[in-house]
């Protein structure tokens, strides 16, 4: 069956742009004096809103004076998190173009393909990583002087943004978009994780992002203090910090650079109300002793995104510190379609449908599931995605010829509507004619009070032509590797599982875990290090 939301649609904006909406047709009336955007590294680095909205017009003055900015051209970011970040993405959309946020921590060569990928006219960097993407733009092709960085020093003889974009009182009249333009016209290109495959560029229109900020019930927030942490590349953070905090009136503590110690300090310093976080940061503030030396009471509610949330974690952190954690599931392609609460992330529901929204569940075949069933997650709404930027390849093998986006996650749906996520399809593991899911042993593993993390794969066993469960894990600060403590956390899920679920691969310790920029452990590349025998103690 073809499953719908149970409440009535809301009202999808028609203002002529995401930044009329946001600011000038606010009916919030958020005082131009209110603080905005405050840098934790350098507290004298902030804007009010009032300076919000003009440098965003300055941005989109300087796109058009110094490069020749037009409808159409991209503005391609590759940075740490920057008070500026916002400026430059909100002002390319004022200015025509669209914004391409990058992976500032990606390598020369992948840096170069999403340049390429998005055929950059302008490129944003840092003095982190300036270097790198200097050689990536020469192997795209894009001169030097169409690159400028962020900050007020100038580096490797790049001109600042200070210097160039916003160096002139000049202030764009804000553009206006017909309904065809707000609903097909990229804004925002956000790659996907790559975690099966190449990273493919996501439009996201104007139109998708108004309509994920006018659909998303009244949150439980009123005058709330946000900590942005989570890198200004991933998709929660341009609808958070980027969109929601703008529609909302929020005070936004940007962190350029993340260590738990720092991210504990903001927390207790700037009485952070509201997060965008991952499982295992979770975790960690429930596990790790540093989490002990700080006041964190003013952290009511955490949003967290980018990877599957083992009800365990969800339980240890309001028990523990008292944080209410709503799971929201969402990708790129397709933001957020379900309504989650924390009540329900408790009960470990991703939620129900949200107003406008379509999703069915279907089999390796395609056809429907029943309810109560497992199926891959299809989904039709205001928010999915029209498709891979210059890509209509990858388009077509996502959205199917009726217009049905297939997640490729596997989910369950309740008889009263609720929804539970299972695995990624591509993740199951083949213990002979059995199949397992990853997170059937994951959720046993991440109880154990030594773990501080952990990954399930299957390792294929040529002699025995069948899969075996294999573990890694992180471990809490303080806790010495060593094969019996390997041997310990065996012994401990095996007598907690079936048979076919025990860990014949073993449990292997390891330092650390490739992640993409949301935090999700990327299995491919660990089940690729794994077999290359590049993963040990």
């Amino acid at each position: 069956m073809v499953y719908t939301s149970k409440h009535p649609n809301a009202d999808i904006p028609t203002n002529p742009s995401l930044y009329h909406f946001l600011f000038l047709d606010n009916p919030k009336k958020i005082s131009d004096d209110k603080l905005c955007y405050l840098d934790t590294e350098d507290p004298k680095t902030s804007y009010n809103y009032g300076q919000m909205k003009s440098q965003i017009l300055k941005a989109a003055a300087g796109l058009k004076r110094e490069f020749g900015f037009n409808k159409g051209d991209i503005v391609a970011i590759c940075s740490p998190n920057d008070v500026d970040y916002p400026v430059i993405l909100h002002g390319a959309v004022v200015a025509g173009g669209a914004c391409a946020t990058i992976d500032h921590e990606a390598d020369v060569k992948l840096i170069a393909h999403d340049l390429n990928v998005v055929q950059a006219k302008v490129v944003v960097t840092h003095k982190d990583n300036y270097a790198k993407v200097l050689e990536a733009c020469a192997c795209a092709h894009l001169p030097k002087t169409n690159v400028v960085v962020f900050g007020d020093a100038a580096v490797g003889g790049l001109r600042t943004v200070h210097d160039t974009l916003l160096s002139k009182q000049e202030l764009a009249e804000p553009m206006t978009f017909t309904a065809d333009q707000l609903a097909n016209d990229p804004a925002f290109l956000y790659f996907t994780s790559g975690t099966t495959g190449d990273k493919k560029a996501v439009i996201i229109t104007q139109r998708i992002v108004m309509a994920n900020l006018a659909i998303k019930k009244e949150w439980p927030f009123d005058d709330i203090n946000i900590l942005a942490y989570t890198e200004f590349h991933h998709a929660s953070s341009l609808l958070t910090a980027m969109n929601f905090a703008f529609q909302n009136g929020a005070t936004v503590y940007v962190m350029p650079h993340y260590t738990l110690r720092r991210f504990c300090e903001a927390l207790e310093k700037y009485s952070i109300h509201l997060t965008n976080t991952q499982p295992y940061i979770i975790a960690a503030l429930t596990k790790e002793k540093v989490a002990e030396e700080y006041d964190l009471s003013s952290l009511s509610y955490a949003i967290c995104c980018g990877a599957a949330l083992d009800h365990s974690v969800t339980l240890a952190a309001k028990e523990k510190i008292g944080l209410r954690v709503f799971d929201i599931y969402g990708m790129t392609e397709v933001l957020c379609i379900f309504e989650a609460d924390a009540d329900l992330t408790e009960k470990h529901s991703i939620g129900e449908i949200a107003p406008h929204f379509q999703v069915k569940l279907v089999d390796e075949e395609g056809k429907e599931v029943p309810t109560g069933e497992m199926g891959e997650l299809c989904v039709k709404g205001p928010t999915v995605t029209k498709g891979y930027y210059r890509n209509p390849e990858a388009t077509a093998k996502s959205i199917d010829k009726e217009g049905w986006f297939h997640t490729g996650d596997l989910v369950k749906c309740d008889e009263n509507g609720y929804f539970y996520y299972v695995d990624r399809a591509k993740d199951m593991i083949k213990y002979y004619l059995v199949q397992i899911f990853p997170s059937d042993i994951e959720s046993v593993l991440i109880t154990h009070p030594k773990v501080a993390d952990c990954a399930v794969i299957g390792l294929y066993q040529k002699e025995l032509t069948t899969e075996y469960v294999t573990a890694y894990v992180t471990l809490v600060e303080g806790e010495k590797p060593s094969k019996e403590l390997e041997q310990e956390l065996r012994a401990y899920c095996d007598s907690r599982l079936d048979d076919d679920k025990h860990i014949r691969g073993g449990v292997h310790i390891i330092p650390e875990f490739p992640r993409t920029p949301s935090g999700k452990i990327q299995r491919r590349i660990l089940k690729e290090k794994a077999l290359k025998g590049e993963l040990s103690l």
